[in-house]
């Protein structure tokens, strides 16, 4: 396996390159591709005088590069999206909670995710306008490697992306701690916007950004549709037991297309758009001119698609048990908690949902 940096020229006769890459990649060619790769990266003769964790850390600290006045852009923007978050729930979210006359531990979760829910939204819609319109880095991912540099002017409106991404972050360990309802999962959310924060942070200071917006994008559209689901479900239920079913039945079918989104996003996009791109293009495009850290980044890669999967296999569970007829039909195995008690009580979708699947990597 050869190691040349290929021109635009070069891509465009792509089939002279003996199978070793292609720009419609399928699974198989993410296997065989990868597995080639990783026998040239790690050959013998390429770790000549390499010593753990020493080298790792001069290569890591080669590639960092993060102004410490835009650590600062960082703390502000979380403060403000705090102060967003607080005026959105006191005067959006409590006057409607109010009005619909909500059970008393829905009006406490529903702010919650309808904030979620929005704020995803926004977020995703101008990654699509970078990735579609802007950059075209989701149709032709090869192109994120073409200007790779250490310590690279990164273009503002991605830095813009990138800021708030990871200013929400550090917000939502706040929000966890006393903004968010108390669920089972309190510890690993909380580590789960720790490690999400840092992954980002870390991303952009080695200037793989033009990566973290497709990883942005392929999962935050899951997170849309979830706390949607979650914030009609909430709507369904009033005080004194009344039922509103028509809230119940948009919310039976926003969770249908967080399953489809999944299926295409997570699972079919992510590898083929993502995994390929970093693990086998990057090889062609980047490494002769000094682009590093491939199993570092690669790993985290190959574990947040596995988390994928391992979520998957929950939601296909509790789908299994609600059209077999055991879970007592799609409501009741939504709501999981009682308004007695904080604690969940149930088996249900909202239940794996909220203790699973709210994850992002």
């Amino acid at each position: 396996m050869v190691h040349p940096y290929l021109t635009s020229e070069q891509l465009e006769n792509w089939k002279d390159l003996k199978g070793n890459i292609t720009l419609t990649p399928n699974y198989i060619d993410i296997v065989k591709g990868i597995w080639n790769t990783i026998s040239w990266y790690y050959a013998p003769h390429m770790w000549h005088g390499y010593v753990f964790p020493q080298s790792f850390i001069n290569e890591f600290l080669r590639y960092f590069y993060f102004p410490l006045n835009q650590v600062y852009y960082i703390i502000y923007i979380a403060i403000a999206i705090t102060f967003l978050r607080y005026f959105f729930e006191k005067f959006v979210c409590k006057p409607l909670v109010n009005w619909l006359d909500l059970t008393p531990l829905n009006k406490h979760k529903f702010p919650e995710s309808a904030w979620k829910c929005l704020f995803y939204t926004c977020t995703w819609v101008f990654n699509v306008y970078l990735l579609h319109y802007r950059y075209n880095y989701f149709h032709q991912p090869y192109l994120i490697w073409d200007d790779w540099a250490p310590g690279m002017n990164v273009p503002f409106d991605i830095e813009v992306m990138y800021f708030v991404q990871c200013g929400f972050y550090l917000h939502s360990i706040y929000g966890t701690l006393y903004m968010d309802y108390k669920r089972k999962d309190f510890y690993a959310m909380l580590l789960h916007h720790v490690l999400t924060m840092t992954l980002i942070f870390v991303s952009y200071a080695t200037r793989y950004h033009k990566v973290g917006l497709l990883v942005l994008f392929v999962h935050d559209i899951t997170d849309i549709w979830l706390e949607l689901a979650k914030a009609l479900h909430y709507l369904s239920l009033r005080k004194g037991g009344r039922e509103c079913p028509r809230w119940e039945t948009a919310a039976t079918g926003c969770f249908v297309m967080f399953l489809l989104s999944w299926f295409l996003f997570r699972l079919y996009w992510y590898p083929i758009k993502v995994l390929y791109s970093t693990g086998v293009v990057t090889a062609y495009r980047a490494y002769g001119r000094g682009c590093g850290l491939y199993g570092f980044f690669n790993s985290l890669l190959w574990i947040l698609l596995g988390l994928n999967i391992y979520w998957l296999y929950f939601i296909l569970q509790l789908l299994y048990r609600v059209l077999s007829g055991t879970a007592n039909g799609l409501e009741d195995t939504r709501e999981d908690e009682e308004e007695t008690t904080s604690t969940p009580t149930k088996t249900s979708v909202k239940n794996i949902t909220d203790k699973d699947l709210k994850k992002k990597s």
